[in-house]
């Protein structure tokens, strides 16, 4: 079966059918997490004149403030197990790699291998912020600004992991018919745009 046979799910048979759904399912989760990554990006900026924040600052902050910075941690949580937990696999099933037994770090690093995942980017690290958002505290204003400010310092790079995987799916598998922007500068979620919906 040959990559363009994938891509358009021509192939004959059951496989084909199978392999059909599988890019289907791809295009679904990468949609989803566009839309979820172009929201990051406009919290990030909602949120830019904030930061970094002081541990004092975080018991000071007004209702609205703390709507956008609440904001901010769900869309840095939303898209890091979309890309972990969803698009990944997914990717991983259309090139045809076996992910049955294997961890959240093979799958990651058979990504890097394939060259969707820039490693530089560190998104194991990303992924262990994402656990400690989860169960940080919010009641010691020290720890809560920690989070955030870091939050805030590596949601770059989280949207550079989904642009990445986003330039490759649609380049390799979908021969740029994707019709999906990225969320960095250069997309949807860059300076000057309008704001995603919802806000």
């Amino acid at each position: 079966m040959t990559a363009d046979d994938r891509r358009d799910g021509l192939a004959d048979g059951p496989a084909g059918d199978l392999t059909a759904l599988e890019v289907r399912l791809l295009a679904d989760a990468l949609a989803a997490a566009g839309k979820v990554a172009a929201r990051l990006a406009w919290s990030r900026r909602r949120v830019a004149g904030l930061m970094p924040l002081a541990a004092e600052a975080v018991t000071g902050l007004s209702d609205e403030d703390e709507e956008r910075l609440d904001a901010l941690l769900l869309r840095f949580n939303s898209l890091t197990a979309m890309i972990q937990d969803h698009v990944v696999r997914a990717l991983l099933r259309v090139e045809e790699e076996e992910i049955k037994d294997r961890s959240r770090k093979d799958q990651r690093l058979l990504v890097e291998k394939l060259g969707a995942l820039r490693p530089h980017l560190g998104f194991a690290t990303l992924a262990e912020l994402r656990n400690r958002v989860a169960h940080h505290d919010p009641d010691d204003p020290g720890r809560q600004a920690a989070i955030l400010n870091e939050v805030f310092a590596r949601t770059d790079d989280l949207l550079e992991a989904h642009d990445g995987i986003l330039a490759y799916a649609d380049r390799k598998i979908f021969a740029g018919t994707l019709g999906l922007k990225p969320a960095g500068p250069a997309g949807t979620g860059g300076e000057g745009s309008a704001p995603p919906h919802p806000p």
